[in-house]
């Protein structure tokens, strides 16, 4: 039995490009842009994924992500920018946080067998701090460790090394749950604890110990795992 369950946040127990597309469309229709929402969507999504590879390759700073992603959007399509959208974009993307069904009777289930931890990759604590607040999964936890805090990212072990020493728990004691096989699973194997993969699509998991394809299994393998 694990003395400790540790989950990561987005794409585990919040949809997060859900909350995305929703925020984007809303800005979409708040600034009366005169181009498709499909297409201002396309180039949105493209942004962000040039911006994470500028991140990974340490030339920008993270906390510009929105602004930085929003700006060239707009820009691309040669429209007017108001530097309120960032705020705008920021304050919808947490009023649109909520958990996936299940998450919370799993968590509440897993909280009375052994301690729980959160680890996310976030680039702006306030902000993923206020979005886990809103889902209203905060008092499910003993440790929520945000990665810009501690300035260890997943895959990176220290980051769950230093959620591990909040919680009082050896690596091999817990098992973390998350939705990447690049940044939660492997990051969490480097770091000697056993790990399970959520994938809502088919994909091989060889690092994985455990594989679930949603919230309903992952709950069945915990009351198992803990049992």
């Amino acid at each position: 039995m694990f003395e400790a369950i540790l989950f990561d946040f987005d794409g585990t127990l919040v949809d997060f490009v859900d909350a995305d597309l929703r925020s984007l469309r809303w800005l979409h229709a708040h600034s009366g842009a005169p181009v498709s929402c499909e297409a201002f969507l396309e180039t949105a999504v493209d942004a962000i994924m040039a911006f994470h590879q500028l991140v990974e390759a340490q030339a920008i700073d993270p906390l510009l992500m929105h602004s930085w992603r929003l700006q060239h959007t707009f820009a691309h399509y040669g429209l007017p920018w108001d530097d309120s959208y960032t705020e705008l974009y920021r304050a919808q993307l947490i009023e649109v946080c909520i958990p996936f069904a299940g998450v919370e009777p799993m968590l509440a289930q897993v909280r009375r067998k052994a301690k729980t931890g959160l680890i996310s990759n976030a680039y702006d604590a306030q902000e993923q701090r206020a979005r886990i607040a809103h889902a209203g999964l905060v008092s499910y936890f003993d440790s929520i460790v945000i990665a810009c805090e501690v300035g260890s990212y997943k895959p990176e072990p220290d980051i769950f090394w230093h959620a591990l020493a909040q919680l009082g728990v050896a690596p091999g004691d817990a098992l973390y749950i998350g939705d990447s096989v690049t940044h939660d699973i492997a990051g969490a194997k480097a770091a000697g604890m056993q790990a399970a993969l959520l994938s809502r699509t088919p994909r091989p998991a060889p690092l994985a110990d455990y594989s679930v394809a949603s919230i309903a299994e992952l709950h069945q393998l915990l009351t198992q795992v803990l049992a």
